[in-house]
This record gives C-alpha cells, sequence and structure tokens, in this order.
C-alpha cells in the first residue's frame, strides 16, 4: 500500500511543472498583463485625441461659418442688395399699387397699369452717384414732410415722360430712392404720396399745419392733399377735402408771404394774384371742397 502511494505521489511530481518553470509562467502571465494594460490606455488615449480633434474641427468650423456670414451681411448692408429687404410702406393715394421686384419696388397707375415710378435702398454714395450722374435741377428740401426728404427733377426726353421726380427719403438709417414720372403722374399726386409716406420702422411724423409745394418750375404754392379734377391747358380743378374757410385764409397769406405775388382782387370766395414782374395772373376760386386756378399770361405774344 505505501510502495503504491509512493509511486502515486512520485508520478503526480513528474506531471506537475518544476520551480523553473512555475516562474516561467508567472513571468508570461505578468508580460501579457501589463501588455493588455498598456493596449487599453493606448486605446484609450487614442479615442479621447479623437474626442478632442472633433470638438475643436466643430468650433473651427462654427468659427469660418460666423466670419463668412458677417461678411456677406455687411457686404448686403452696403450693397444695393438692401433693396429687396422687406419693410412696410403706406401711402395716401388708392390709385397707385406696388409691386416688388430685384431692385426694390415698382409703382403702377391702377387705371391703366403702367409704371410710374420706383423705390429702392440706396448707399450714400449710390444717391450722389444718381444726382450727378443725370440731369437734375432744382433741389430743395421737403419742410414738414413725415421723413427728411430731399427733391431733385430731371428732364426725361421721352413720349409720355417729361419730367421725373427724385425723392432722397432718409428713413432711420436707411435712405430710400422714390421717383416718379410727370405727367403719367399729377405734381399733386406724386406730392400727396411724399407726404402720406409711412414705414413700419421709424414712425412718419405728422405736421399738425397745412403743407405747401410749388408744381413744376413754378413759384405758385398749391395745398399738398389735393387731388386733380381736371387738369386741361390753363385751367385746373382739384378736390381739397381740408380746404375749409381758415385753411382757405392761411393759404391766401401763404401765397402773399412768398413775396412774389401780390393779391390785386378779393372776392371772399375768388382771390386774383398778379405775379411780381406782372408776366403771369392767376384766379384762385374756392367753392366747398373744390378749388380751381384760372392762368392767363398778359405780356404772353399770342
Amino acid at each position: 500500500m505505501k510502495n503504491h502511494s509512493d509511486g502515486n505521489w512520485d508520478l503526480l511530481r513528474s506531471v506537475t511543472p518544476g520551480e523553473d518553470e512555475r516562474n516561467r509562467m508567472r513571468n508570461k502571465i505578468r508580460k501579457s498583463i501589463r501588455t493588455q494594460t498598456g493596449q487599453k490606455e493606448k486605446y484609450g488615449i487614442f479615442e479621447l485625441k479623437n474626442v478632442v480633434l472633433t470638438a475643436l474641427f466643430v468650433i473651427i468650423s462654427a468659427g469660418l461659418l460666423i466670419q463668412l456670414q458677417q461678411h456677406y451681411q455687411s457686404a448686403d448692408e452696403q450693397g444695393q442688395s438692401q433693396a429687396v429687404q422687406d419693410f412696410t410702406l403706406n401711402w395716401d393715394l388708392e390709385r397707385i399699387y406696388s409691386k416688388k421686384n430685384e431692385e426694390g419696388y415698382a409703382f403702377f397707375d391702377e387705371s391703366n397699369r403702367k409704371q410710374v415710378g420706383i423705390a429702392e435702398f440706396v448707399t450714400e454714395g449710390e444717391r450722389e452717384k444718381i444726382i450727378s450722374s443725370r440731369a437734375m435741377n432744382m433741389a430743395k428740401e421737403m419742410v414738414n414732410f413725415p421723413y427728411p426728404t430731399s427733391l431733385y427733377i430731371e428732364h426725361v426726353k421721352m413720349m409720355d415722360v417729361s419730367l421725373r421726380y427724385h425723392f432722397f427719403v432718409e428713413a432711420g438709417k436707411e435712405i430710400m430712392h422714390i421717383s416718379f414720372d410727370y405727367p403719367m403722374l399729377e405734381y399733386a399726386e406724386i406730392f400727396q404720396v411724399i407726404s402720406s409716406l409711412d414705414f413700419n420702422d421709424p414712425p412718419p411724423y405728422r405736421h399738425e399745419e397745412q403743407l405747401y409745394v410749388t408744381h413744376g418750375y413754378g413759384n405758385l404754392p398749391y395745398p399738398v392733399g389735393i387731388s386733380p379734377i381736371k387738369l386741361m391747358g390753363d385751367t385746373e380743378k382739384y378736390v381739397w377735402d381740408q380746404g375749409v374757410p381758415q385753411r382757405v385764409k392761411d393759404y391766401i397769406e401763404n401765397i402773399k408771404s412768398t413775396g412774389l405775388w401780390k393779391l390785386i382782387k378779393d372776392g371772399g370766395s375768388s382771390y386774383t394774384f398778379e405775379s411780381t414782374d406782372g408776366s403771369e395772373i392767376v384766379i384762385i376760386s374756392v367753392n366747398g371742397k373744390e378749388i380751381s386756378y384760372e392762368y392767363s399770361y398778359p405780356n404772353r405774344e399770342e
């Protein structure tokens, strides 16, 4: 029995690795563990680098996009592309309507669908270019209009247009160029539009008193807000809704205050003025809400 046990023990010892072999195996296991640990650390660092690089790419790309956007926005703010920006613009003249186009807006006469004017945003440089490159005359500031407005008149050689009225309207930080063609649109209608302009921003200034303008190259003041009924030769007739007695009285005083006309006859509802050089006479008659003008030229050769 003892000899049999000793034989088994000797057999087991022969199968079990010796001390040297065990040391070699332990070293191999340690080396394997160190290698796996190093690989995990390497993979972790690699993944972290990927995250950092991706974040930097996103930040740089976003910065470039912002710079590009600012560049193109700046170009738009300085260029003519401002003409197509959206805005709210109202005026008191039912006969006229507008359509948007690439440059800005075009105005049309509802009665015949013909274009009678344009509106566009311009820069200061573009305004000066328009003024200097055309046959402009009679620059004047429109006093007490809804927005600071300057007027220029251009001579146009066209079949149905003789004069083109150019208005430069300062609406906040923007400059709007508005032009209308005469006689496609009558003088009174042109000024009716400009005097009733109403941008959404900034709001208009409304003068409480009557506004006056001259028509064409004449020097007789006309009240703003009259609507033409009949314009034929030397006779003109308008509707003046605000022509109450006090306003008529103020109007007559305004004509006298110019120093260019003298009242030679006052008939209560009819007033005869003569120009100071004696070359022109006009009879102004008021009948309810109608006001008429009858011109004559004593020194004109027939």
